[in-house]
């Protein structure tokens, strides 16, 4: 009688833990972010400063991936909300993935605000967050580039067109970042 119990306490604790596994395991239709891939951009960025990339060019390369990944992440949520829903799932993906990191990078630069108190505040603001915000502003200028480009061709495509565009937009502010710093 003991051991039918205990085997059926047993079966009960795997069955919970199989199920439980299950629905961790299972795909939903869109998560915001996952923590891996925060993990995965500081390991990242570290390497990347470690092997001598500046702070502000790793920066820049995170928060483009990080927008990138955000605005793609937005198309998988079908239904809509509420209105501008796109663009906060966006935010909220670049603000999990860019956030964590700073503590990891070192590099600040002070920013003075003249109209806030008697002589004014100096805020820091770490290096990352300026180089996400450019690289974030470059994914969205991309596709304007992308656009004059057509413009300048007289309608006419380059293969690939819209990765190229967003590709030499970064290409060349990296190059500015790592020469000029």
């Amino acid at each position: 009688m003991a051991s039918s119990m205990k085997r059926m306490e047993r079966t009960w604790y795997l069955a919970s833990f199989f199920g439980a596994l299950a629905v961790l395991a299972t795909p939903r239709a869109a998560h915001a972010h996952c923590p891996l891939c925060t993990a995965g951009a500081v390991a990242i960025g570290l390497g990347a400063y470690q092997l001598g990339v500046s702070t502000l060019s790793v920066g820049i390369a995170l928060g483009a991936a990080s927008l990138a990944l955000g605005l793609w992440m937005a198309k998988l949520v079908r239904v809509q909300y509420f209105r501008g829903q796109r663009p906060v799932i966006a935010f909220m993906v670049f603000a999990t993935t860019v956030l964590p990191v700073a503590p990891f990078l070192p590099g600040a630069r002070g920013l003075y605000l003249a109209g806030i108190g008697q002589y004014g505040t100096t805020l820091v603001v770490p290096l990352v967050f300026i180089g996400a915000a450019v690289g974030g502003l470059l994914v969205l200028a991309a596709p304007y580039a992308s656009r004059g480009l057509t413009r300048m061709r007289g309608g006419a495509h380059i293969p690939f067109q819209g990765v190229l565009a967003v590709v030499v937009l970064l290409a060349a502010a990296l190059a500015l970042v790592e020469v000029t710093t």
